[in-house]
């Protein structure tokens, strides 16, 4: 079958850019391949990556896609989505791959209006767990998530899974689609295509149905600090841990780092009724004698003597 000129363009883009690598390398899954797509090198080839933002947008036309705003898998994707975004005047959004701490710790930058379709953009799909997860943070912003345009597909199951869970998959090109093309160019040998190809069939990511149903979370009976410290095997120590923790309702520890008796037992009276545990070091109280000990094991505490 003679390839279109969408794949014939992006396997061009691809080998000029050097994202199509041969030998033995081992992926994020941690499956060793004989085939190794990087596309992180287009920002270095400005037209390369505009090329390729057309092929994509393009893909999305041609599929008749209807959506509000678009959003870039991080990393990648996102100069990708920017220039489909900039060019096309279409709201992006940017979504992080971590919360910031401060701020407004969003995982979503930019403008969301719930209830909008927002396209997702990917350079490359191989188990499709990338854009699932960039659907399911926007899907918890109220955004619906249909579709998904990506570069290249490796054909090991992604399209199949990411279909399982609502989200239709356009490529621009396959993976088996472009090693025909460099094949026919002369750019890569017969025995190279046929290598992969293997690969692909005995590395398939299964729709996570056949996996079998999720098991069912059965909820434990949450026992009190008593019958936790009636089980059978409890250490007596612990037992009366519990026990105290059940009595007194708190399971509050002081560290009392003090350097005299008086200043502990002080303590020990004065919060004794709010906590279950008191801990010191008593090689640092200057005058420690064994009758403080007994004096602080009085106040209805479990002591911690660390020396």
């Amino acid at each position: 079958m003679a390839a279109g000129p969408a794949a014939l363009a992006a396997a061009a883009a691809l080998r000029e850019a050097g994202g199509l690598r041969f030998g033995d390398f081992v992926l994020k899954s941690g499956r060793a391949s004989p085939v190794y797509i990087d596309l992180r090198g287009l920002v270095s080839h400005p037209r390369l990556l505009r090329q390729v933002a057309d092929l994509l947008f393009q893909a999305a036309k041609d599929a008749g896609l209807k959506y509000d705003c678009v959003c870039g898998v991080p990393y990648t994707a996102l100069p990708l989505a920017t220039i489909i975004c900039s060019e096309n005047q279409i709201p992006m959004l940017i979504r992080r791959k971590e919360a910031k701490d401060y701020g407004t710790k969003r995982l979503v930058e930019g403008t969301i209006n719930p209830g909008e379709t927002c396209l997702i953009i990917e350079d490359v799909v191989t188990s499709g767990s990338s854009v699932l997860e960039t659907a399911e943070v926007l899907q918890k912003e109220g955004l619906k998530v249909t579709d998904a345009v990506v570069l290249l597909d490796r054909e090991q199951g992604g399209k199949a899974r990411l279909e399982e869970r609502g989200i239709r998959l356009h490529s621009v090109c396959t993976l088996s689609g472009v090693l025909e093309i460099l094949q026919q160019q002369g750019e890569v040998a017969v025995e190279m295509v046929e290598k992969v190809k293997k690969f692909i069939e005995g590395n398939m990511f299964e729709p996570m149905a056949q996996n079998g149903p999720a098991p069912v979370k059965r909820p434990c009976k949450e026992l009190s600090f008593r019958a936790r410290a009636e089980l059978p095997g409890v250490h007596p120590t612990a037992a009366r841990l519990l026990t105290l923790m059940e009595k007194k309702q708190t399971n509050l520890c002081l560290s009392a780092d003090v350097t005299s008796s008086e200043e502990l037992l002080q303590l020990a009276a004065a919060l004794g009724p709010s906590i279950c545990v008191l801990k010191t070091h008593i090689d640092i109280l200057n005058d420690f004698t064994p009758e403080a000990a007994v004096r602080t094991d009085e106040t209805e505490l479990v002591t911690v003597k660390l020396q």
